[in-house]
């Protein structure tokens, strides 16, 4: 143990002496939860259809933040109108971000991260053997050239962009950086790649990249590194197993879970700063602070029971998070 703390400062923390007493018993109820979960779904998984095998690792549902992003950038930036090319860069943009690029991410992920999930998720495709390596690596090289080549169409910011989200796709998954190893490099990452790049993508296609762009986003990415870290919850028996140095992992479940509402309130706060005293749109300052109310409601929840709350706090809150999203792109821009 001495010889990991120095190899990485974080790992000391998953010593058991070390390890908060909230963590080390939530985790073990976690895992008891998993089995019986597993056990619930592992049928079902086994009999879907080789397309279905496919599209499992993908995660579509994951999809839907991305694609959100680059319809805020396109919305905000102005230029949407009636026109077929305008109409059709749109739709390339949206199938870009959410099946092409972040498929390909989630896709890369999965191979990467099949370790892990054999603990936490035994029954998805790659731990379950029902998807070999060679496919994987055939999706990841497909979705990898058609966003690429999709990316191309809708101009040169948009290539080294979707360039830059591969780089960093494989950068966060895969050796020598796996930059998920790092406790806050991680979620960081995600966010940027999730909120951050779609939503410049969109800007360059229809209007411009400008000061107030990069303000917006930057505030919103920070937000979602809140996001991607309440996401670790659901994964952090295999983090805890492997020693992989999350958030909840290192700081504690309940400590996390403040970390998480801190980064995702204060983003928006700072918005709503910024929309008032900068900008003076007291409407859409307005409506996200409006939107922040039902965001308390289940954060305190969350903050009461974390790991069992965390996956339902997610499906609930974050739809609030997003809208204001949107609102700030329709209302300020």
């Amino acid at each position: 143990m001495n010889n990991e703390r120095k190899k990485h400062p974080h790992l000391q923390i998953i010593n058991p002496s070390d390890t908060p007493t909230d963590t080390e018993y939530e985790v073990n109820q976690s895992a008891q939860v998993l089995v019986r979960k597993t056990q619930e779904v592992k049928t079902a998984e086994v009999a879907k259809p080789r397309w279905g095998i496919y599209l499992s690792i993908m995660k579509p549902i994951t999809w839907v933040p991305v694609v959100w992003s680059f319809l805020c950038g396109a919305v905000g930036s102005g230029g949407l109108r009636l026109d077929l090319e305008i109409l059709l860069k749109l739709l390339v943009g949206l199938i870009l971000s959410g099946p092409l690029l972040c498929g390909m991410g989630q896709a890369i992920n999965d191979y990467f991260d099949r370790e892990v999930d054999a603990v936490n998720e035994p029954s998805r495709a790659i731990p379950s053997l029902r998807i070999t390596l060679m496919e994987t690596y055939r999706i990841i090289g497909c979705l990898g050239f058609l966003g690429l080549l999709s990316a191309y169409y809708l101009g040169t910011v948009v290539f080294f962009l979707s360039l830059a989200g591969i780089g960093l796709a494989h950068a966060y998954s895969a050796p020598p950086l796996r930059l998920k190893r790092f406790t806050w490099l991680g979620p960081l990452t995600s966010a940027v790649s999730y909120i951050a790049f779609p939503w410049l993508a969109a800007a360059s296609i229809f209007g411009e990249i400008n000061p107030r762009v990069l303000i917006i986003i930057s505030i919103y990415s920070l937000g979602a590194t809140g996001i991607m870290i309440s996401n670790d919850f659901k994964s952090i028996v295999g983090d805890y197993a492997l020693k992989l140095p999350s958030v909840p992992v290192v700081y504690g479940t309940r400590i996390a879970a403040r970390i998480t509402c801190a980064l995702i309130d204060g983003a928006q706060l700072v918005v709503i700063g910024y929309l008032i005293f900068a900008d003076h749109h007291f409407l859409a300052a307005g409506v996200v602070l409006l939107l922040m109310l039902p965001q308390l409601f289940y954060q305190k929840a969350f903050l009461e029971k974390p790991l069992a709350k965390a996956i339902w706090y997610n499906s609930h809150s974050q739809i609030f998070f997003v809208t204001g999203m949107l609102v700030v792109s329709v209302l300020a821009f």
